[in-house]
């Protein structure tokens, strides 16, 4: 058995201690006023959370870098927005039972850094899946996080415990790579071109219905769904769409 920094125990080894000493700011949103995402509590977490492995990063492809959530994502990472993680986690236990809610439409998960790799904070993460547990409510999120043993285990370890995370994908191959660790995958895919209907491996290709009908993400709750059967594929969007076409593959 194995103890993380506050002596709690966790199904997994911790190979690298925690930086408690670190800030996280994250910003509620209530009530989100996005037509796509509905009328559901979205969270924004500062951008020193995300990932040096998400090439959208690199590439000039995220979409939270330009439009209004850029505005508000900048603020918060400035520190003129947002509040700590306790406020996040007490926030969360206090959602009514059944509530989907959508984790980071900014940000990632914040991690520490240890010979050269991220590791995904298990402070951070537990103590979310704890408050997500105690109200019962229906929480999820993406990551672009690297799929090593580590965050892997994590990753499993949420998903196990009622917290939906799903791997973000560049290609429907990483997104079967992601599905055999027992991970849900969503995918951007060319928007130039037809989306396939199953990956390399077999596995049914769903497009976004929040992109192909009538609906948002607090009516469909598909990418909330961790033991769904398909891949979530998304349209690459927004104004830095064609950045996203050059670096995404739909093979």
């Amino acid at each position: 058995m194995w103890f993380n920094s506050t002596r709690t125990l966790l199904p997994f080894r911790v190979n690298c201690p925690p930086n408690f000493h670190l800030v996280m700011l994250v910003h509620i949103t209530p009530k989100s006023s996005n037509a796509k995402t509905g009328k559901m509590p979205v969270t924004t977490t500062e951008e020193a959370s995300c990932p040096s492995t998400c090439p959208h990063l690199q590439s000039g492809g995220c979409y939270a870098k330009s439009g209004p959530v850029s505005w508000h994502w900048k603020k918060v990472s400035q520190g003129l927005r947002g509040g700590s993680w306790s406020d996040l986690t007490n926030f969360v236990s206090k959602l009514d039972k059944g509530q989907l809610w959508r984790h980071n439409q900014a940000g990632d998960w914040g991690y520490t850094k240890h010979q050269g790799r991220e590791y995904i904070r298990l402070d951070l993460l537990k103590s979310l899946v704890d408050a997500n547990k105690s109200s019962g409510a229906k929480g999820y999120t993406y990551t672009h996080h690297e799929l090593h043993s580590h965050n892997v285990e994590a990753i499993k370890y949420a998903n196990r415990n009622g917290f939906t995370v799903n791997a973000s994908c560049e290609t429907l191959a990483q997104a079967d790579q992601a599905r055999s660790l027992g991970i849900p995958a969503v995918c951007v895919v060319d928007n130039s071109v037809s989306t396939p209907t199953h990956s390399p491996a077999g596995t049914r290709v769903v497009v976004c219905p929040a992109q192909t009908r009538d609906t948002n993400c607090k009516d469909c709750g598909l990418c909330q769904q961790q033991g769904r059967s398909c891949i979530v594929a998304f349209l690459a969007h927004g104004s830095r769409a064609k950045r996203v076409n050059e670096s995404c593959s739909v093979s």
